[in-house]
């Protein structure tokens, strides 16, 4: 799956040497993908971020439009954090769309330990831009 944003992108970017360089497959009309956790990451002694948490649940639920054709941004992120994501953990990360409209996109996401351990879910309302709003924001707009 092509990168959501661009090349220095906090969450995605290739190019971007402080990034988390997140990368997510299509899973259906999902997306699914994997991160571990560096002790730079982290919030508590040995615990990853909340606000890193929170970005892998943004991304993931940002990629489940990318899958329709869709350019969104996030209007609203709701999380609940279940148990903590420690150094060292791999985590899946996995995200669905629960409605479709033209204009809206509400998403599930979330977050398992390697051994299924739920530790974050979140509900992402995407809103869907315009043409118009995209060439605001600087997106080329295909035709």
């Amino acid at each position: 799956m092509s990168a959501l944003g661009y090349d220095y992108c906090f969450a995605c970017g290739d190019k971007n040497p402080h990034g988390l360089h997140l990368k997510f497959t299509r899973d259906g009309d999902g997306v699914t993908g994997v991160f571990q956790t560096e002790e730079h990451h982290i919030g508590w002694p040995s615990v990853q971020h909340g606000g890193i948490t929170s970005c892998l649940l943004d991304e993931a639920s940002a990629y489940v439009p990318l899958n329709l054709g869709l350019v969104t941004v996030t209007a609203e992120l709701n999380i609940s954090f279940k148990a903590p994501i420690r150094v060292g953990e791999r985590v899946r990360i996995e995200a669905r769309p629960s409605k479709v409209t033209s204009r809206l996109l509400l998403v599930d996401a979330r977050i398992e330990g390697e051994s299924g351990e739920l530790k974050a879910t979140s509900k992402a309302k995407m809103i869907v831009l315009s043409k118009e709003q995209q060439e605001q924001l600087g997106i080329e707009v295909s035709s």
